[in-house]
């Protein structure tokens, strides 16, 4: 496993808090939904193999892995994943995290039963609602995604993170979804590195696209995110962000529906209705759960 920058050590701790309590509620957003329709998981031949870019130089030493005391080996761990993949930067990673939640059902129609929860705030986002809690899965995947972030841009301001679900899931009004813990929305990151503290309407000239791309390449790379839902009109600057990024046009095929149009339906990155002060991420069920139902 790579040395972990100081940035993903401090948000990797997260992934071990419990359900903060109550916290202020986001501002009520205008009715927005996800299609009804999901599709089924990525197949593995089908991720995109990115291309390396190269890394930038370091603005800080970077700490020693931190060591940790295990109760027992891993392998004898049944209750422990392990995921390995390659971030959008080249660089190989295995994640492993234990797995106590289940996502029951669909995400339209099911809920979550030993749901991991996000503070109000932490390395590199702020949480200001309540429903804050996902699946094991999700929440370490949030994570690493975000520090991944602050790895490349070590003074951002935080990512606004919306609506997971609720502890047990289950009904989350005004949305259709969000009620397994394989839901998620993110708010945009504004140009000039400007602090948001909740969803706004930015228009489009002010998106940072390329950081906010970036977010949504990493949590992709980790080969578990069913789609991203985003406003078709947002998509070509976003398409634009991929390409300056390194995807090439084969790959950018598979990322966008963009230019194929808003009804195409294909892509992992899709649009929906409403969808231009955040983004939405569904990540495929999680791995061993057999609770879960994806279609």
């Amino acid at each position: 496993m790579r040395n972990v920058p100081a940035s993903l050590a401090l948000a990797g701790c997260l992934v071990a808090l419990a359900c903060a309590g109550p916290s202020q509620s986001l501002r009520t957003p205008p009715r927005e939904t996800v299609p009804d329709w999901e599709t089924p998981p990525i197949p593995e031949s089908m991720r995109p193999l990115v291309k390396v870019m190269p890394l930038p130089e370091p603005t800080r030493p970077t700490p020693p892995p931190r060591g940790r005391v295990e109760a027992q080996p891993l392998e004898d761990d049944p209750s422990v994943r392990i995921l390995s993949f390659t971030t959008p930067r080249g660089q190989p990673v295995t994640l492993r995290y234990k797995q106590k939640s289940r996502s029951v059902g669909r995400t339209n129609r099911g809920h979550l039963e030993d749901g991991r929860c996000l503070p109000n705030q932490g390395p590199g986002f702020v949480h200001p609602g309540d429903a804050a809690c996902g699946t094991d899965e999700t929440v370490t995947l949030v994570l690493f995604a975000i520090g991944e972030v602050m790895r490349d841009y070590p003074d951002t301001v935080p990512i606004v993170v919306g609506a997971l679900s609720m502890p047990t899931g289950g009904k989350l009004r005004p949305h259709k979804s969000h009620r397994s813990g394989r839901d998620i929305d993110f708010g945009f990151f504004r140009t000039g590195n400007e602090a948001l503290h909740h969803f706004e309407d930015i228009a489009a000239d002010r998106i940072d696209f390329d950081k906010s791309f970036l977010l949504m390449a990493n949590l992709i790379a980790t080969g578990r995110v069913q789609n991203i839902f985003v406003n078709y009109a947002l998509q070509s600057r976003l398409h634009q962000a991929a390409r300056d990024m390194g995807y090439d046009d084969a790959q950018l095929s598979w990322l966008f529906e963009y230019p194929r149009g808003r009804k195409a339906q294909a892509g992992v990155i899709r649009h929906a209705k409403g969808h231009t002060r955040h983004f939405h991420v569904r990540f495929v069920c999680p791995t061993g759960d057999s609770t879960c139902d994806e279609l």
